[in-house]
């Protein structure tokens, strides 16, 4: 795992004087800011998802034109109320969420006798676990100096601007049912993106014949390459049947107006359980999988189980 560490400085702008018991000096309003150019409110950066990586923050802060007579303590922290204002000025964004960063250090120091702190620590990380070609957004601001809260740190907020490009797989996080053919009793279509492809399934109703077929809402739109769809293990594939032999990709990006994507072949994987199907380049928002034909479930009922259905990057 490589670190990768992000200095970023703050400036503290009137000088200090030490009193006879080393409390720290009052300080001007608003006599801490970030040390960016004016106006100069964000910091991107391409983030890859295709492997998780530390990458680490580290604040400063500075005092500009002298040494410090006292300590002087500064606090970092993330707050998530300004991705409001975020939005507001730069337009779509997500939150970056709790379980991708960590404040491991949010205090600094500047020591009596210096002009520049040690560092707070933010650190950035599971990166697999967020959506592709999305914008992330993490609000940083000054919490508070020597404990004080209020009009000591100038009202900043930097916002740290990350971008995810290709996968190591597509994220179903967000993905809904937008509709099927036939269920049977408690096997639902919901099943398909559950994220638990080997042991729970969506069946269709064994009193109906093919076609049969499921529709997913990304609720985003998707760019992908093919179509992965997962034969559930209870079903010992290929032995009790129950699997698609012939298979209908259509997408949309409205749910309404349907483009066919081709017919292919069933193709699982015996060992993995696994059929992909390669649609080729597509950016769409709804998926339908229809089943054309099927193998027949024990030789009897025309009908398909299917674990999951999921997306090649």
């Amino acid at each position: 795992m490589r670190n990768i560490y992000i200095a970023i400085f703050c400036l503290l702008l009137a000088a200090c004087s030490k009193d006879d018991n080393n409390t720290p000096a009052p300080l001007p309003k608003g006599s801490i800011s970030f040390n960016l150019a004016d106006g100069k409110d964000t910091i991107q950066m391409p983030l890859s998802i295709l492997a998780d990586s530390a990458i680490v923050f580290g604040f400063k802060a500075a005092l500009s034109g002298s040494t410090s007579g006292t300590d002087h303590w500064v606090n970092f922290a993330v707050d998530t109320t300004k991705i409001a204002a975020f939005r507001s000025t730069y337009g779509s964004a997500l939150l970056l969420p709790v379980s991708s960063w960590l404040f491991y250090k949010p205090m600094t120091k500047i020591a009596a006798g210096a002009s520049l702190s040690d560092s707070a620590q933010l650190n950035i990380g599971l990166q697999t676990k967020l959506i592709e070609y999305s914008t992330y957004v993490l609000p940083v601001v000054i919490q508070s100096v020597d404990g004080n809260t209020e009009d000591i740190a100038a009202r900043r907020t930097i916002y740290l601007v990350f971008k995810t490009g290709k996968p190591l797989v597509i994220n179903r996080t967000g993905f809904t049912i937008a509709g099927s053919s036939s269920t049977q009793g408690t096997f639902v279509p919901a099943n398909l993106i559950d994220n638990n492809d080997l042991t729970t399934y969506w069946a269709s109703n064994i009193t109906l014949t093919m076609p049969q077929w499921v529709a997913i809402n990304f609720n985003r739109n998707v760019l992908f390459t093919g179509v992965n769809y997962t034969m559930p293990t209870l079903l010992k594939y290929p032995t009790l049947g129950g699997y698609p032999t012939s298979i209908k990709i259509e997408t949309s990006m409205d749910g309404t107006a349907w483009t066919d994507r081709g017919t292919y072949a069933g193709n699982v994987n015996p060992a993995t359980g696994i059929g992909t199907l390669a649609t080729g380049e597509i950016t769409a928002r709804y998926l339908r999988f229809t089943s054309l034909a099927c193998v027949k479930y024990s030789n009897a009922y025309d009908a398909v189980f299917i674990g999951g259905i999921s997306l090649v990057p």
